[in-house]
């Protein structure tokens, strides 16, 4: 009944019902065996399944080079077979075999694409007669049951050799390393990591596991302490590590709270750790809050070794933070990732460079305010001079009457425009009387548009129009062009000066075609010599005619001029080339 009061659901099922049908038409006979793993591999019932998930099952399925789906079921016949080939075929450990079998779902999907089977309940059959004439490189298994991905173990498979007992010790190796209470699924990043501890010969690794042994270590801790710090079992006793532990334990730290802030991750530098503690050594000032300031800030020792804390402290001392200063920064250390809050604090940095804040202002800032900004994630400079409506001399005020008003600034907040001041009032005042001048009506959106373009006070916008009328534009030209692109008068008098003597007095072009197209202003100077010297290098060898529009040459983009003008010639992507080098080598000099 649910299912004929639900009609998509009922045309759902009887697609899949078809489709069923005819796979089952296109295939041999089943056998009873076959039947029931069928069966196992999706005990639903018809009625729930959806086309959903029929799509989503056909796009993700596996299957045997004949086809069959590759279903728990089936891999655990293969993992059986290959267990059965590892241990009784190749003589390997139990514990090494099993756990090459079980624990790497990867090989053994890729090798059983690779094998012909009649029926699911041949599995365990095709695979041993499969690799009866095809050996299998048993490295990429061992390596995958350790804990490593195809990406990762790919490089570190020997190109001339393909069984374990090739690679000399490695089988003991990591044998003592399960003894000594290694998990085997990390056992990878070890080999990854340091691989030079595979080939130690027999007693080697042993003696130094036992070194550590002695030091008071126990064997759940120093398992996990290998597979943080792999390189602690290359050479001498780590002599780091045990200054660390020592003086970590002198502050009330016992091993256990060393190893809850380990991460198996990453891997653990104790030089660099050590480094670490003697620095807050010298800005705590006392044992007891150099204790507190770890206990509760684990991160700031043990996050990539301790590495972020150093580049914090060398970044807030150029910025002159005092020994006390830091010590609050740290009391006061935001619930982030160190490198978070180096990242913040950086990206703040640069801000108020680019706002052009005096270099005092800025270490103050930072000195008194660091605790917080570095869990702010500012936006560009460029958008929140766009989203503030005010310039980089305003923002500087505003921050430097009250810091805090950055918090409003960051990614993901909607930020309001800065309240206007009577300078600002006065400076509208004046383009709206500018504005009057060239014609514009009082209040029109014609008008309010002009004012967002319009970059300057009155007076330099007043200069730039006088410096457009001596190089020949009558007043009304002038207007037109304004009115026309009002982002052109933006520009200081000396680019403007020399984009028009470049157009009229190098190439010739009458004023007439700058008042008819006066967008061709906006572009920099460096692209107008570099299109014509381009085309005129073309108009050398017949390629293109002898005049061309402005618009036409300065308004298409990049990839239109290429396809349309340079690559009319051979040589004509390398002269381009050869132009720029020449155009940038000028600019420099």
């Amino acid at each position: 009944m649910k299912l004929l009061q639900n009609p998509s659901r009922f045309t759902s099922l009887l697609k899949w019902v078809s489709q069923l049908s005819l796979e089952t038409h296109l295939k041999p006979p089943i056998s009873g065996t076959e039947f029931l793993l069928r069966r196992t591999q999706n005990p639903r019932s018809f009625a729930t399944v959806t086309g959903n998930e029929v799509s989503s099952e056909k796009l993700n399925v596996k299957r045997t080079r004949n086809g069959f789906r590759i279903t728990p079921t089936i891999r655990k016949l293969a993992e059986e077979a290959m267990l059965d080939y590892f241990y009784s075929t190749r003589g390997l450990q139990y514990m090494v075999a099993e756990s090459m079998s079980k624990n790497s779902p990867m090989f053994i999907d890729n090798l059983l694409k690779k094998v012909d089977c009649v029926t699911a309940s041949d599995i365990n059959q095709s695979i041993t007669r499969y690799l009866r004439f095809h050996p299998v490189n048993e490295f990429e298994p061992f390596l995958e049951s350790s804990g490593l991905k195809p990406t990762e173990y790919s490089h570190l498979v020997p190109c001339d050799k393909v069984f374990l007992e090739e690679e000399g010790f490695l089988l003991e190796n990591h044998h003592v390393l399960c003894y000594s209470g290694v998990d085997p699924k990390k056992i990878g990043k070890i080999f990854k990591e340091a691989r030079e501890v595979f080939g130690y010969e027999t007693g080697v690794l042993a003696s130094k596991i036992k070194a550590y042994e002695d030091l008071g270590f126990s064997r759940y801790f120093l398992s996990k302490l290998i597979v943080c710090s792999p390189r602690i079992l290359i050479g001498n006793t780590n002599v780091e590590l045990a200054k660390v532990l020592k003086t970590l334990k002198s502050m009330g730290f016992e091993f256990d709270w060393v190893m809850e802030n380990l991460s198996d991750e990453g891997s653990c530098d104790w030089s660099s750790v050590h480094r670490v503690l003697r620095l807050f050594r010298e800005i705590c000032f006392d044992e007891e809050e150099l204790c507190g300031l770890i206990r509760k800030y684990p991160r700031l020792v043990f996050e990539n070794s301790g590495k972020w804390t150093v580049i914090l402290v060398g970044f807030e001392t150029k910025l002159g933070s005092s020994r006390r200063e830091l010590c609050s920064l740290f009391q006061k250390f935001p619930l982030i990732q160190v490198e978070k809050c180096v990242s913040n604090l950086r990206q703040c940095f640069l801000f108020l460079k680019e706002i052009e804040m005096e270099d005092d202002e800025i270490h103050k800032v930072f000195r008194s305010h660091s605790w917080w900004l570095g869990s702010c994630r500012l936006k560009k400079t460029s958008s929140l001079l766009v989203f503030l409506k005010a310039g980089k001399t305003r923002v500087c005020q505003v921050i430097q009457e009250s810091p805090e008003e950055m918090k409003k600034w960051t990614m993901g907040s909607k930020i309001q425009p800065l309240p206007a001041t009577n300078v600002d009032i006065d400076s509208k005042l004046m383009k709206t009387q500018f504005l009057l001048d060239l014609g514009y009506k009082e209040n029109s959106e014609e008008m309010e548009s002009a004012l967002k373009n319009f970059r300057g006070k009155r007076s330099e916008l007043r200069e730039r129009f006088n410096v457009l009328v001596s190089l020949g534009f009558t007043e009304k030209d002038v207007k037109d062009m304004v009115k026309a692109c009002p982002t052109m008068l933006s520009q200081t008098c000396d680019i403007l000066e020399s984009k028009v003597n470049y157009l009229i007095n190098e190439l010739g072009y009458p004023h007439s075609t700058l008042v008819d197209f006066p967008s061709c202003l906006k572009f920099t100077l460096q692209r107008m010599k570099l299109r014509f010297a381009m085309f005129s290098w073309l108009q050398a060898r017949g390629k293109v005619d002898r005049k061309i529009k402005v618009s036409t040459m300065l308004a298409c983009s990049d990839k239109i001029f290429v396809s349309f003008f340079v690559n009319r010639h051979p040589d004509g992507t390398k002269h381009l080339e050869d132009l720029k080098k020449l155009h940038l080598c000028v600019e420099t000099n």
